[in-house]
């Protein structure tokens, strides 16, 4: 896995979302780091978990979604919260391979970041 945070603009995750043969939580998962602003609309089965909440269930998202092949972090704007939560991410799943079986699903994650944010 690289430790560069890549990106997605909102046309390609729209096409995901949309897709009836792409599900949430299995062939992409959406991180929403953004705080209550989130009851007020988000992207169709995104999973909220406010930034500052991240560190704290780290391990738990790691686990949860090992399996899924991308994972796309935002926030508002993406620009401070998606972005330093991807990074977070990014590391703490480049530890756990450290020890990680080579067949472990992820290797293949790819982790991005949704340029623009909620807002764009």
């Amino acid at each position: 896995m690289s430790s560069s945070l890549a990106f997605i603009n909102a046309k390609e995750l729209a096409t995901r979302v949309r897709d009836q043969k792409q599900v949430s939580g299995r062939d992409y998962i959406v991180i929403d780091v953004r705080d209550v602003d989130f009851v007020g609309g988000h992207i169709p089965g995104a999973e909220n978990v406010p930034a500052h909440t991240l560190f704290e269930r780290m391990d738990e998202l790691i686990n949860r979604y090992q399996r899924v092949p991308l994972v796309v972090f935002h926030c508002a704007m993406s620009q401070v919260r998606g972005p330093k939560s991807a990074r977070s991410y990014l590391r703490a799943v480049n530890a756990r391979l450290e020890t990680a079986p080579q067949d472990s699903p992820l290797h293949k994650q790819q982790v991005v970041v949704l340029t623009g944010g909620f807002n764009n």
